[in-house]
């Protein structure tokens, strides 16, 4: 049988998406597939080597397509610089609805569009993704957790499991860090670094050490706080993750066992949603302020009753979506 070839694609809006690219294009290559990353080469670099993934083919490719340049309407336009993807058997975008400009078959992956988590969204640019999603109904890859009921109205989904390098939760005892992660997140970064500048005051918290996202962290902090890595090593030794609900943070937090406190801006829909989630699920609270987020973490964090309810939760999670994602692609082409 014939290898089909897979053109992956990523936003490049933080690691989040190139880690999921990462992991499926794994999945897809045990399955027989030959995949190709299109992806900014140095965060991939990153990435990998964090997750302890293999590399495997790929084109330096950098979408241009963060939060600045979606509202500045520059975002739709990597398509125009895009390499031609005609030689693939199948092409996924991450979250890109672009995509379908060029190749009206490609798969979508992710949870969320753009142009219904935005304020200020470009009128243009968000009927254009209105049209291709009405002309072409796409199919989307998208994690059970954090499909919306909007999303399954403008696609065909496919519900799979969370992208996990292990399909197990190995919960280590000496778990007593807590990780301040706020991503790109526009006002919430703000409140992320006076909730921060505060936090050095004290002279101790609840935790044995805290990671601080490095764009956050002041100058001096005490010896009790450290820049955050994003590390294995790291999200191995936190049990509380103050942080800003994106995907892929939620994702690598509960993978190691840490209980999610979210916090995130006012008016963005997919943030709101995501950290309801968490809590339906049962693996993190309802919290939107850091304030209130950090309160709650220090309570879970002295609490060894609700400490083994909730690892018992997360021991329960779908772990299994790359390999799902990629026997779904896959079986969609004879």
């Amino acid at each position: 049988m014939e290898k089909k070839t897979v053109a992956l694609i990523a936003c490049s809006n933080g690691y989040g998406h190139i880690r999921r690219l990462l992991l499926l294009s794994q999945a897809l290559k045990q399955s027989g597939a030959t995949p190709v990353l299109f992806v900014p080469l140095l965060a991939t670099e990153i990435i990998a080597k964090s997750e302890g993934i293999t590399i495997p083919q790929i084109v330096d490719f950098d979408t241009h397509t963060n939060k600045e340049n979606w509202l500045d309407g520059t975002s739709a336009d990597w398509v125009k610089s895009a390499p031609s993807f005609s030689d693939f058997d199948i092409v996924i975008s991450d979250n890109l609805i672009e995509i379908l400009l060029i190749r009206p078959d490609a798969w979508l992956s992710g949870s969320f569009f753009w142009h219904e988590s935005l304020k200020n969204f470009p009128k243009n640019l968000k009927s254009q993704a209105l049209d291709l999603l009405k002309k072409y109904k796409p199919r989307m890859i998208s994690s059970s957790m954090f499909a919306s009921d909007l999303v399954r109205s403008k696609v065909q989904v496919f519900e799979v499991g969370l992208y996990a390098a292990k399909n197990n939760i190995a919960i280590h005892k000496n778990k007593s860090d807590a990780l301040i992660s706020c991503g790109k997140g526009g006002s919430s970064e703000v409140h992320a670094k006076e909730f921060v500048k505060l936090l050095v005051e004290r002279e101790k918290t609840q935790f044995h050490r805290v990671w601080v996202e490095p764009s956050i962290l002041p100058n001096k902090y005490p010896d009790w706080m450290s820049p955050a890595t994003f590390t294995y090593k790291m999200y191995q030794s936190i049990i509380s993750a103050v942080i800003r609900p994106g995907v892929g943070t939620i994702t690598s937090s509960l993978l190691s066992g840490a209980r999610i406190f979210p916090f995130y801006e006012g008016n963005n829909k997919e943030m709101e949603f995501n950290a309801s989630r968490v809590q339906s699920y049962h693996v993190g609270e309802s919290t939107s302020t850091i304030d209130e987020a950090w309160l709650k973490a220090e309570l879970f964090a002295a609490d060894e009753n609700s400490q083994k309810r909730h690892f018992e939760e997360v021991k329960g999670l779908d772990l299994c979506g790359a390999q799902q994602s990629a026997e779904i692609i896959l079986s969609s082409v004879q």
